[in-house]
Parts: structure tokens; C-alpha cells; sequence
């Protein structure tokens, strides 16, 4: 089952499977370097379904990207990995995003 993780216009993490659209909440946020850093969403209905080398697409303000899911199909979040990119539409507007 693919799915989707997108930000509302609030900044709120949505993950998206299949046709269904839920909400999710930013629990961790590790900085790496200065323009990498880890996030991990945890969906609020319970951990999503995927295979190992899956994408998730992110989202914010209406601009959508598609990134690779780290983490592990049988762990409860979704992990991942995002690169700045300082004159991008979307990695700087994640950039502001708080945990919770």
C-alpha cells in the first residue's frame, strides 16, 4: 500500500494512504548538519502500511515533494530524511516546522 504525507496549511503533518487522507504528528526532528535533518511523523490513526524502499509525498501550503521513507515497515512513524534547499519551494517552509 503506497502512501502520502503531506503538511496542511498550518503546518500540520497529513499522511496520505491510498485514497484516505489523516492526520499525523511531528514527534521527533533530529538536525544532522546544517541542512540536513530527520523527521518523524506518527499517524495519528495508528501505523501506516508500507514495504521497505517506499516514498511518502510531503507537502506544505499546496507544494509537494516526494521523499524516501527510512524507517522500518514495522515501526509506528515514518522516518525521514530531508536536505535544505535553501532556494526551494518547499525544504525552506519545513525548515520552520516545530515539533507537536
Amino acid at each position: 500500500m503506497a502512501g502520502e504525507a503531506t503538511l496542511d496549511n498550518v503546518g500540520t503533518p497529513r499522511v496520505r494512504v491510498a485514497p484516505k487522507l489523516a492526520k499525523a504528528k511531528l514527534v521527533e526532528r533530529r538536525d544532522i548538519t546544517p541542512d540536513l535533518w530527520i523527521i518523524k511523523l506518527e499517524p495519528e490513526e495508528g501505523p501506516l502500511r508500507f514495504k521497505a524502499g517506499q516514498y511518502c509525498t510531503l507537502g506544505l501550503k499546496g507544494i509537494e515533494r516526494a521523499y524516501s521513507i527510512v524507517s522500518a515497515p514495522h515501526e509506528p512513524y515514518l522516518e525521514i530524511f530531508v536536505e535544505l534547499v535553501p532556494d526551494g519551494e518547499l525544504t525552506p517552509l519545513m525548515w520552520e516546522m516545530k515539533v507537536g
